[in-house]
């Protein structure tokens, strides 16, 4: 009885974790961030797309805006476009 027990304990373990991995993830936010990184990289070379690439952030940021984790991420994956 107890190792039945333990068992389902670590089912239930790995269920929560699994879940817990898997909700943290963004594809949507993960598109728009590697838009704005493409972006970022095209106007190392053409200029007039800076003002392009500053209003992509805005409407991310106003997007996620109230949602903390959501702006972590953003300027975590901004800081790896540079």
């Amino acid at each position: 009885m107890q190792q039945k027990r333990s068992k389902n304990y670590l089912i239930l373990v790995f269920l929560f974790s699994a879940l817990f991995l898997t909700s943290c993830e963004d594809p949507e936010l993960d598109a728009l961030m590697s838009d704005y990184c493409e972006c970022i990289s095209q106007s190392r070379y053409d200029e007039t797309k800076q003002m392009e690439c500053a209003e992509m952030m805005n409407s991310i940021t106003e997007k996620y805006e109230g949602q903390p984790r959501k702006i972590k991420t953003v300027l975590e994956k901004t800081d790896e476009c540079y």
